[in-house]
């Protein structure tokens, strides 16, 4: 997954700028302090994993807040992510094929990959690059391990709760611990139970006996229920007996009535009644209403409405209905005419600002949205290459004056040297006086030592003749001659002296030199010139030379920006072309705008024109249908607005009259449908007495009368049997059958026996229930007493909770084994893993000084073993290269993601400290490391960073 273009809205200090990307797998973006590296990197961070919660980058002026990453990817070709934040955040991923994803799909695409696992593997800075210190098998295993895992530092952590969770609740002899004190308090629990249980051993044996006097307090009570049950059927059996005599009775008496009452309707007299009452009121009602529709033709006759206006009415309702959409289109009219002289100045006034005069030329100006933008992007390359020319030229003349002040140097340096035949000449002639000198101090020399041997003789002689002869007279006490040998001795000495001195001065003035010795001190400080002025002619031409590459790079970073802002000239010129626009470029976007406002003028001006035309279409045709239909009727020759009122008032007059005919030819309907229906129903009455009196049997009224009081009599000894009958239905038949038989005092003999029994049962059980409550009152003596059902209740209870916390210290001691041997299986396996891929990736990053990362048996911390076997610790090594193995370390990290998912590094000036040779091997390790398409954007402030890269291959931030 490589990204290939950054397309900013609003984020920090970009707002509308484009950063295209070579496609390169190491790029640097070199920018310096303030140019935007660190807020590019945030920009990549915020729009692949989302917005940071700190509002630093949000725009303060408006506009919207995001943008999009143009991405290269391995599987899905060409991706455009683009993420922006408003009232809330939008994310939308638009891939090769046309389809636009959402956040879900974007997140599979990295592999779940989140903001902080990407800052800890992917995204490194120096100071990153300064903790390898405290680093060690537990720290790597747990913190950088598991972040590629899971994303940060949980399963450490949880391992640690759950260690302190354990310990809190359980220990092997520890005494606080939760589950401790309750083992505790149950181990008293059953001691004090056991004890309790002991001391009361008659306890079970007053249970025993409550418990068989109270089964047979149930027995005696399920008896007395039953004897109840037989007292109530007795006495409802002494209840029934009447009424099932006089229910015989009824019976006998409803068999003697004739079979052919059944067929008698059961409201027979009621349903004659009341057809009979139908009956003779319709009939004097049917002769009414036939006069009525007699008096209804009559009137009917005499109205007649005009035919001809009729005809015509329902145009006249159209006209009508359309005049006020006509008075409506003549407002619009009005309305649309001032909106058209308004357009029409506004147009004017955009074809005189942008100097055309055809409506014409502005038309086929191109609107759409992919056109405007293009001519956006085009207008901003050509403002940065604009931007860029300024720079090579503040750069062309910089390198320009430089190199004009190193020639002036050089050639005031060249012009101070002596000739050279010249130089020869004095140093030959130095050497020879050099020479010359030496050769006559030697012989003057040698002629000294002599003499001074000889006086050094003398001396020696006459000193000790001086002072033989000064002894000899001191010892013969010639003190006289003694003083007189000594003052000669001491002037001898004296003169001595000084005529070594006078000699020296007489040997000397015998020869004169070839050059005096000041002659030659002068001629040798000028030679010494003469080679300080060689010496800075060379620095001179060294830096003459530095400064016309310099020179050269300035040229053919004119070449380059020729070769690659040319398209974009280009380009913005043949959009000024296309345009008609002939000014300053950087304004073209600015005329664009004002052109596609003028064009929406123009078309607003023809969708004026054509409805304003519409409009007076409808109205002609309008006008032409009222003054046609006008001079059918009449000859006079009026405006459209009365013509039409004139016919309005006809008609509604004939509307009038036919209204109502209408209401007289309706009644008269009304009134014939009133007849016809009253001869339907007298027909129906008529027809429903003869159908009740052949269901009842009878041939005339009388005889139906005769009947129907015979089967009143009937129904009302039906109505005693129904409510005997109801009063019988609450009792059940098999509980009286026993009783049937018997008479009513042998039963109420029965009832009073089952009476008597009853008590006697209800004394016994009552002597029962005192037994049982003496009893339970020694029961709650002794459970006073010694607490055994309270022990018990309290030993279950303490057992259950023993049982809880158990069950749930397993649950974590469960937990814990887990994810302990996860850990140890990471740090087995994994682990290793990934220092052999790190150490495979250090040996190169050191230049093959170190060979092997491993961790110390003794401390867990990381040692690192050199070529030579001696062994060092990460604190022991310099400060770049713990860099070295820090760098490795994180990128064998991600290398062991490689398969989930290859996301760029994102590395931030992070190896400030390394010389030239390190940040050679670096990048020839991350030259190796982009083989599998895995791309690296180097951030950096330092020029010899940028030097090291081909200029394609660097983006360069303006400060």
């Amino acid at each position: 997954m490589n990204i290939t273009a950054l397309h900013i809205y609003q984020y920090g200090k970009f707002s509308n700028q484009t950063f295209q990307l070579s496609t390169s797998s190491v790029q640097v973006i070199y920018g310096l302090n303030e140019a935007g590296k660190t807020t590019m990197m945030s920009f990549i961070k915020s729009v692949l994993f989302g917005f940071p919660k700190s509002k630093k980058y949000e725009p303060k002026n408006g506009g919207v807040y995001g943008g999009v990453v143009e991405l290269n990817h391995e599987t899905y070709g060409a991706l455009k992510i683009e993420r922006t934040k408003g009232a809330a955040e939008k994310i939308r991923v638009y891939t090769a094929a046309g389809e636009v994803k959402d956040g879900e799909w974007l997140k599979q695409l990295l592999s779940n990959t989140d903001r902080a696992l990407y800052e800890a593997i992917y995204s490194f800075d120096v100071f990153g690059l300064q903790e390898i210190h405290a680093f060690n098998r537990d720290k790597i295993g747990e913190f950088l391990l598991f972040s590629s895992l899971f994303g940060s530092e949980a399963v450490s952590k949880l391992d640690g709760r759950l260690a302190k969770e354990l310990d809190r609740m359980y220990k092997p002899n520890g005494r606080n611990p939760r589950l401790n004190q309750e083992l505790e308090t149950l181990k008293q629990l059953a001691a004090k139970l056991k004890q309790a249980e002991s001391a009361e051993a008659g306890y079970h044996r007053l249970l025993e006996e409550k418990k068989n006097a109270g089964a047979r307090l149930q027995d005696e009570a399920a008896q007395l229920a039953a004897l109840s049950e037989e007292i109530r059927t007795l006495e409802t059996a002494i209840a029934a007996k009447p009424l099932e005599d006089q229910k015989t009775a009824l019976k006998s008496e409803l068999a003697s009535y004739p079979q052919s009452l059944e067929l008698f309707p059961g409201d027979g007299m009621h349903q004659l009644e009341k057809y009979e009452s139908h009956l003779h009121p319709k009939a004097a009602r049917l002769e009414a209403l036939r006069a009525k529709a007699a008096e209804i033709r009559r009137q009917a006759e005499q109205h007649a409405p005009d035919e001809d206006m009729l005809k015509n009415e329902r145009l006249l309702q159209e006209l009508s209905s359309e005049q006020h959409m006509y008075q409506s289109r003549g407002e619009q009219l009005a309305a649309i005419q001032a909106r058209l002289r308004q357009t029409s100045a506004r147009v004017a006034s955009g074809l005189q600002q942008l100097g055309k005069r055809e409506e014409e030329d502005i038309l086929p100006l191109n609107t759409a949205y992919e056109y405007e933008w293009q001519l956006q992007e085009a207008v901003q390359n050509a403002g940065q290459a604009r931007d860029r020319k300024s720079q090579l030229d503040d750069m062309f003349e910089q390198a320009r004056l430089e190199l004009e002040e190193a020639e002036r140097k050089h050639n005031m340096t060249a012009a101070n040297i002596v000739d050279p035949a010249v130089r020869k000449e004095k140093e030959a002639a130095l050497e020879a006086h050099k020479q010359t000198a030496d050769k006559e101090g030697h012989e003057l020399q040698t002629q000294l030592q002599l003499l001074e041997k000889q006086r050094a003789k003398q001396k020696k002689l006459f000193l000790g003749a001086g002072i033989l002869f000064i002894a000899i007279f001191i010892m013969l006490k010639e003190w006289l001659p003694a003083a007189v040998f000594l003052g000669a001795l001491l002037l001898y000495i004296l003169s001595g002296k000084q005529k070594p001195a006078l000699s020296d001065r007489t040997g000397l003035q015998k020869r004169e030199p070839l050059m005096s010795k000041e002659a030659a001190d002068l001629l040798q400080e000028e030679l010494w010139r003469d080679g300080q002025y060689r010496q800075q002619l060379i620095a001179d031409r060294a830096v003459l030379e530095q400064k016309e590459a310099a020179y050269e790079r300035v040229i053919r970073q004119y070449e380059e920006w020729e070769a690659e802002m040319a398209p974009f000239q280009q380009k913005a010129e043949h959009f000024m072309k296309e345009l008609g626009f002939t000014g300053d470029p950087s304004y073209l976007l600015d005329a664009y705008h004002v052109m596609k406002d003028v064009k929406s003028e123009i078309q607003r001006k023809h969708e004026l024109t054509i409805e304003a035309g519409r409009l007076q279409k409808l109205q002609r045709a309008f006008e032409e249908r009222v003054r046609k239909l006008s001079a059918s009727l009449s000859d006079q020759e009026l405006p459209v607005k009365e013509a039409l009122h004139h016919l309005l008032a006809q008609a509604e007059r004939a509307r009038e009259a036919a209204k109502r005919k209408q209401a007289l030819e309706t009644d008269l309907l009304h009134t014939e449908e009133q007849i016809r229906e009253l001869n339907e129903e007298i027909h129906y009455y008529e027809e429903q007495i003869k159908q009740l009196f052949k269901a009842a049997g009878a041939k005339n009224r009388e005889q139906f009368c005769a009947l129907s009081r015979l089967n009143e009599s009937r129904q009302e000894t039906e109505r005693k049997l129904h409510e005997i009958k109801t009063q019988l239905s609450g009792i059940s038949g098999a509980e009286l059958k026993p009783y049937v038989s018997r008479t009513v005092p042998e039963l109420e003999s029965m009832l009073i026996q089952k009476q008597e029994e009853k008590e006697q049962l209800e004394e016994k059980a009552g002597h029962h229930r005192e037994q049982i409550a003496l009893l339970a009152v020694k029961q709650e003596q002794l459970e006073l007493s010694g607490l055994v059902s309270d022990l018990k209740q309290q030993t279950e209870m303490q057992k259950e909770r023993v049982k809880r916390s158990a069950k749930e210290w397993a649950a974590l001691q469960t937990v814990r084994h887990v994810i302990r041997k996860k850990i140890e299986r990471h740090k087995k396996i994994t682990l290793p893993r990934l220092l052999e891929t790190a150490g495979a990736l250090f040996d190169p990053l050191t230049g093959g000084r170190y060979e092997r990362i491993y961790f110390s048996e003794s401390d867990d911390s990381i040692m690192v073993m050199r070529k030579d076997g001696a062994v060092f610790s990460a604190e022991e090594l310099s400060q770049a290269a713990c860099e070295q193995l820090y760098a490795a370390i994180r990128f064998a990290l991600a290398a062991e993601r490689e398969p989930a998912v290859s996301l760029p590094f994102l590395l931030d000036d992070s190896f400030v400290h390394f010389d030239r040779q390190r940040l050679t091997r670096l990048f020839e390790v991350l030259e190796h490391l982009t083989e599998g398409g895995r791309q690296v954007l180097y951030f950096t402030c330092h020029e010899h960073v940028r030097q090291s890269f081909q200029s394609e291959n660097v983006t360069q931030l303006l400060s």
